[in-house]
């Protein structure tokens, strides 16, 4: 019983942290995950992952009619 528990276990735990897609994009958002001294170095990079990620969804959604649907990601 508690060999298939600790399968269970570890294969529960491999979704969350191994294979999770989310997780993975999550952990490109480097600025975000930064450790910051101050406020102001915080609200800094704070406003900076802001510009960097409205102007990114600005362009994607001015050529999202000219990438083809078989060459877009998630």
């Amino acid at each position: 019983m508690t060999t298939s528990r600790t399968t269970q276990w570890d294969e529960f735990t491999e979704g969350i942290w191994r294979q999770n897609p989310v997780f993975v994009m999550v952990l490109g958002l480097c600025p975000m995950l930064a450790v910051t001294v101050s406020a102001v170095n915080a609200l800094t990079m704070g406003l900076a992952t802001l510009f960097v990620l409205v102007c990114s969804s600005a362009l994607v959604s001015l050529m999202r009619k000219m990438v083809p649907k078989e060459v877009r990601i998630a």
